[in-house]
């Protein structure tokens, strides 16, 4: 019986996740070469799920409404990984017109700052939806498996420059406090 592959995570998503996880500090530690090689097209898709995640709400099945933030957190982050790696997947499955015409529209909306025409957002969003589908949520809630993945993010510029698990859950707890609190 064959065993089954694993399939690897893109670094650009990773690097993409790392940059929304990270304390701001930490982030400006990174070389400024890292940022210049930064994949815009990836970014894009990354931002347009995390909006959605926002938007829309974290999903029933991914169990992180009822447990603690040490397990919310990474189970959440590891879960827009997955989904941003299966729509990049399927944007590139598209027709090869329709695939260029997707990244040439991102690198028009990033270069010229262009209004994001209703065609890409159809497009992005049919992509989306089915890559929520195909997640396997039974696999998040896998405590090694999910480990394994939030450790990739987390080192995924190598160990010097990862941060640990208290500083992220802690830069979330200030970021859902409230703005208008004085410290």
């Amino acid at each position: 019986m064959r065993k089954k592959k694993q399939t690897a995570i893109d670094k650009r998503v990773l690097r993409a996740e790392y940059l929304r996880i990270v304390p701001e500090h930490r982030a400006m530690l990174l070389p400024a070469e890292i940022f210049e090689s930064f994949d815009t097209h990836v970014g894009f898709i990354h931002q347009g799920i995390v909006a959605h995640v926002e938007t829309i709400g974290t999903p029933e099945e991914l169990g992180a409404h009822d447990v603690e933030k040490e397990i919310a957190i990474p189970r959440l982050s590891c879960f827009i990984v997955l989904v941003t790696q299966v729509a990049l997947h399927r944007v590139n499955r598209l027709p090869t017109r329709f695939k260029r015409a997707v990244w040439e529209t991102i690198d028009d909306i990033v270069d010229e700052d262009a209004d994001i025409p209703e065609i890409l957002l159809v497009v992005i969003n049919d992509c989306l939806e089915r890559a929520v589908g195909e997640i396997n949520y039974n696999q998040l809630k896998n405590e090694n498996i999910v480990n394994r993945l939030w450790s990739s993010v987390k080192s995924v510029y190598g160990e010097r420059y990862a941060p640990d698990d208290t500083e992220i859950f802690d830069n979330f707890y200030e970021s859902e406090e409230d703005p208008d609190e004085e410290e």
